[in-house]
Protein backbone atom coordinates (compact mmCIF):
# COMPACT_ATOMS: atom_id res chain seq x y z
CA UNK A 1 0.00 0.00 0.00
CA UNK A 2 1.68 3.61 -1.00
CA UNK A 3 1.97 6.46 1.42
CA UNK A 4 0.36 9.52 1.39
CA UNK A 5 3.50 10.81 0.73
CA UNK A 6 3.48 8.70 -2.27
CA UNK A 7 0.13 9.32 -3.46
CA UNK A 8 0.84 12.96 -3.29
CA UNK A 9 3.99 13.10 -5.24
CA UNK A 10 2.82 10.60 -7.54
CA UNK A 11 -0.73 11.84 -8.33
CA UNK A 12 1.27 15.74 -8.86
CA UNK A 13 3.89 14.06 -11.64
CA UNK A 14 0.86 12.66 -13.48
CA UNK A 15 -0.84 15.54 -13.49
CA UNK A 16 2.00 17.86 -14.67
CA UNK A 17 2.82 14.32 -17.64
CA UNK A 18 -0.80 15.05 -18.62
CA UNK A 19 -0.10 18.73 -19.57
CA UNK A 20 3.58 18.74 -20.85
CA UNK A 21 4.97 19.31 -17.54
CA UNK A 22 3.52 22.76 -16.68
CA UNK A 23 0.66 23.32 -13.62
CA UNK A 24 -1.20 25.90 -15.24
CA UNK A 25 -2.93 28.35 -12.10
CA UNK A 26 -5.31 31.20 -11.20
CA UNK A 27 -3.82 34.38 -9.82
CA UNK A 28 -6.29 36.68 -7.84
CA UNK A 29 -6.51 39.26 -11.39
CA UNK A 30 -7.62 36.02 -13.49
CA UNK A 31 -4.76 35.54 -15.33
CA UNK A 32 -3.82 31.86 -15.81
CA UNK A 33 0.13 31.26 -15.77
CA UNK A 34 2.12 28.60 -16.17
CA UNK A 35 3.66 26.89 -13.21
CA UNK A 36 6.84 23.97 -12.87
CA UNK A 37 7.74 21.40 -10.67
CA UNK A 38 11.04 19.78 -9.89
CA UNK A 39 11.86 16.41 -8.55
CA UNK A 40 15.42 14.86 -7.13
CA UNK A 41 16.64 11.59 -7.75
CA UNK A 42 15.14 9.82 -4.16
CA UNK A 43 17.69 8.49 -1.74
CA UNK A 44 18.65 4.98 -0.91
CA UNK A 45 18.50 3.43 2.56
CA UNK A 46 21.72 3.51 2.78
CA UNK A 47 22.21 7.38 2.57
CA UNK A 48 18.80 7.81 4.97
CA UNK A 49 20.55 5.71 7.55
CA UNK A 50 23.17 7.47 7.64
CA UNK A 51 21.66 10.56 8.13
CA UNK A 52 19.80 8.90 10.74
CA UNK A 53 23.27 8.24 12.30
CA UNK A 54 24.09 11.75 11.62
CA UNK A 55 21.75 13.72 13.09
CA UNK A 56 21.03 11.07 16.02
CA UNK A 57 17.03 11.76 15.88
CA UNK A 58 13.97 9.52 15.04
CA UNK A 59 13.26 10.97 12.24
CA UNK A 60 8.85 10.22 10.80
CA UNK A 61 8.61 7.83 9.24
CA UNK A 62 6.40 10.09 6.39
CA UNK A 63 9.06 12.05 5.99
CA UNK A 64 11.35 9.55 5.19
CA UNK A 65 9.12 8.07 2.57
CA UNK A 66 9.35 11.42 0.89
CA UNK A 67 12.87 10.94 0.74
CA UNK A 68 12.51 7.61 -0.97
CA UNK A 69 10.72 9.39 -3.47
CA UNK A 70 12.32 12.49 -4.41
CA UNK A 71 15.60 14.05 -1.96
CA UNK A 72 14.16 17.60 -2.43
CA UNK A 73 11.92 19.03 -4.93
CA UNK A 74 10.61 22.84 -5.93
CA UNK A 75 7.31 22.98 -6.65
CA UNK A 76 4.84 25.39 -8.28
CA UNK A 77 7.24 27.98 -9.56
CA UNK A 78 6.44 30.61 -12.20
CA UNK A 79 8.20 29.40 -15.54
CA UNK A 80 9.92 32.88 -15.84
CA UNK A 81 9.69 34.57 -13.12
CA UNK A 82 10.25 31.18 -10.50
CA UNK A 83 9.52 31.20 -7.26
CA UNK A 84 10.46 30.23 -3.32
CA UNK A 85 8.60 27.14 -2.75
CA UNK A 86 12.03 24.90 -2.23
CA UNK A 87 11.57 21.20 -0.47
CA UNK A 88 15.15 20.99 0.71
CA UNK A 89 17.37 17.75 -0.36
CA UNK A 90 18.82 15.45 2.22
CA UNK A 91 22.34 16.67 2.21
CA UNK A 92 21.13 20.54 2.93
CA UNK A 93 19.10 19.54 5.62
CA UNK A 94 21.37 17.05 7.22
CA UNK A 95 24.25 20.80 6.78
CA UNK A 96 20.86 22.91 8.13
CA UNK A 97 20.70 20.36 11.54
CA UNK A 98 24.30 20.32 12.05
CA UNK A 99 26.09 23.72 11.29
CA UNK A 100 23.02 26.14 12.82
CA UNK A 101 19.97 23.55 14.62
CA UNK A 102 22.53 21.58 15.98
CA UNK A 103 21.56 19.69 19.18
CA UNK A 104 17.91 21.05 19.51
CA UNK A 105 16.16 18.17 17.78
CA UNK A 106 14.76 20.73 14.51
CA UNK A 107 14.91 19.55 10.89
CA UNK A 108 14.82 22.60 8.60
CA UNK A 109 12.97 20.89 5.57
CA UNK A 110 11.53 23.90 3.58
CA UNK A 111 11.98 27.14 2.42
CA UNK A 112 8.37 28.46 1.30
CA UNK A 113 8.14 32.46 0.22
CA UNK A 114 10.07 33.36 2.95
CA UNK A 115 8.72 30.80 5.32
CA UNK A 116 10.86 28.28 7.29
CA UNK A 117 9.04 24.57 7.31
CA UNK A 118 10.40 22.98 9.98
CA UNK A 119 9.95 19.16 12.11
CA UNK A 120 10.45 18.96 15.71
CA UNK A 121 12.08 15.47 16.04
CA UNK A 122 12.02 15.81 19.95
CA UNK A 123 7.89 16.09 19.62
CA UNK A 124 7.59 13.21 16.61
CA UNK A 125 9.98 11.25 19.62
CA UNK A 126 7.29 11.75 21.82
CA UNK A 127 4.63 10.22 20.46
CA UNK A 128 2.91 13.92 18.82
CA UNK A 129 1.08 13.65 15.82
CA UNK A 130 1.54 16.97 15.25
CA UNK A 131 5.32 17.93 14.82
CA UNK A 132 5.32 20.32 12.21
CA UNK A 133 5.96 23.79 12.74
CA UNK A 134 6.60 27.19 10.49
CA UNK A 135 8.04 30.58 11.21
CA UNK A 136 9.46 33.36 9.58
CA UNK A 137 13.06 32.10 7.87
CA UNK A 138 14.66 35.08 10.62
CA UNK A 139 12.55 33.87 13.79
CA UNK A 140 13.69 31.69 16.05
CA UNK A 141 12.21 28.24 16.90
CA UNK A 142 10.12 29.71 20.07
CA UNK A 143 8.66 31.77 17.75
CA UNK A 144 7.66 29.52 15.20
CA UNK A 145 3.67 28.09 14.87
CA UNK A 146 2.44 24.87 14.92
CA UNK A 147 1.05 23.50 11.88
CA UNK A 148 -1.44 20.96 13.71
CA UNK A 149 -0.18 18.08 11.63
CA UNK A 150 2.53 15.73 10.72
CA UNK A 151 4.47 15.41 7.50
CA UNK A 152 2.37 13.65 5.36
CA UNK A 153 -0.67 15.87 5.86
CA UNK A 154 1.58 19.18 5.53
CA UNK A 155 2.78 18.12 2.04
CA UNK A 156 -0.88 16.80 0.48
CA UNK A 157 -2.59 20.12 2.00
CA UNK A 158 0.49 21.90 0.32
CA UNK A 159 -0.08 20.10 -2.84
CA UNK A 160 -3.37 20.14 -3.34
CA UNK A 161 -3.57 23.98 -2.69
CA UNK A 162 -1.14 24.81 -5.80
CA UNK A 163 1.38 25.51 -3.24
CA UNK A 164 -0.44 28.25 -1.30
CA UNK A 165 0.55 29.33 2.03
CA UNK A 166 -2.45 27.66 3.62
CA UNK A 167 -1.14 28.13 7.41
CA UNK A 168 -1.84 31.62 6.77
CA UNK A 169 -5.26 31.24 5.42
Amino acid sequence: MLSLVKNTINGLKKKLEMSNEYVYLQDREGNVERYVCNFSQPVDDGEIERFIASTGQKIPMDYLDFLRVTNGCSLFNHEIYGGESNLFPIDQVEYLYTKVNGSRGYLEIAYISDDTIMIDCNAYSMGEKNYMFVGNSTSSFEDFNGLGCDFETWLYRFIITNGSKYWNW
